[in-house]
């Protein structure tokens, strides 16, 4: 397993630190998409590299707002995901993970309701409570459009975008809605349920055409993930590692070792289907020592725990783990 690790903002202070702290590679996290010009990504990758942190998986792609709601300019945002996905590869990006949610906030469309609860000693962590969601909760001016032609959508997407993804060697690695409900704040969100992974496979058999597995957000579906995992080994090239307390429409965001899954079983199992790809810790809560202003979920201090107990685990479940120099 390789671990990876998103820093934002990434500073030259906290890539140091991450280095230290075990991470093997950079995850570059941007839900605004990333810029279209070959300078300007290699400039991403050569920041990174300096403090010894491949760039290998990039959230998410380009732009694809319009291409998701079948908007004017969808054509456009194709044929620009098309060129980038060129530029990634030249660049050893090896990941893209995305979503299929209307990119309607700052965080494509997940949605919490608080971001005070309290995780293990009082941390302070995010919620998410269905009956409280209001008009708002995120306020937007799209227009809903039915499910059937989001689905539609991604088929099209797909049928354009994947055999550039093939070329460049990159996988583009979808991501659950989050939470994975629909419809919510009055959009629908076609990747809510396992069923439409099933159904995103249907469309193609490309090995480009693979899973970001959240642990977090198939948890909130009730998922078995060992069976998850051994019903979709081979379309797995990265992994987020966070986990939560409650159901899809209740529930708190945990550390990794105190939520409902079983990461041991979890690690174990990603270990038997020979899994060699990407993984990082995901939203993890934000401790007592914590900068003023980290960003909600990716603060340093409640990842720095995260990411060792991610490392233990690893070495802990892998049957080929011995002393390593």
């Amino acid at each position: 397993m390789k671990l990876s690790m998103v820093i934002t903002p990434p500073t030259d202070r906290k890539l140091m630190a991450l280095r230290q702290f075990g991470a093997d590679f950079a995850v570059h996290y941007d839900m605004q998409g990333l810029p279209e010009d070959f300078d300007a990504l290699a400039r991403i990758a050569d920041h990174y590299a300096r403090f010894g942190l491949p760039w290998r998986v990039a959230e998410s792609g380009p732009a694809m707002d319009r291409i998701i709601l079948g908007k004017e300019g969808a054509d456009r945002q194709i044929e620009a995901y098309r060129r980038v996905l060129g530029h990634l590869g030249r660049l050893g990006v090896e990941v893209v993970a995305y979503n299929f949610m209307p990119q309607v906030s700052a965080d494509a469309m997940v949605v919490r309701t608080r971001f005070d609860a309290a995780a293990r000693g009082g941390a302070r962590t995010s919620g998410f409570r269905l009956a409280d969601v209001t008009p708002d909760t995120m306020r937007h001016g799209e227009d809903a459009i039915p499910r059937a032609a989001m689905w539609d959508n991604l088929e099209r997407f797909l049928r354009d975008v994947l055999p550039a993804a093939e070329a460049a060697g990159v996988r583009l690695a979808m991501h659950p809605d989050d939470p994975p409900l629909s419809p919510l704040c009055g959009l629908e969100r076609i990747m809510d349920r396992e069923a439409s992974f099933e159904r995103l496979f249907g469309l193609s058999s490309s090995p480009a055409n693979a899973l970001t597995l959240c642990i977090g957000c198939f948890a909130a579906m009730g998922a078995d993930l060992p069976a998850l995992i051994r019903r979709h080994a081979g379309r797995i090239p990265y992994v987020h590692v966070r986990d939560i307390a409650g159901t899809e429409s209740d529930f708190i965001e945990t550390f990794p070792d105190e939520g409902q899954t079983d990461m041991v079983e979890v690690f174990r199992t990603l270990h038997d289907i020979g899994f060699d790809g990407f993984l990082r810790s995901d939203h993890a809560p934000q401790l007592a020592t914590e900068d003023a202003g980290a960003p909600e979920g990716y603060g340093m201090q409640g990842h720095i725990f995260a990411l060792g107990f991610l490392r233990g685990l690893d070495r802990a479940t892998d049957p080929r783990s011995g002393p390593r120099r």
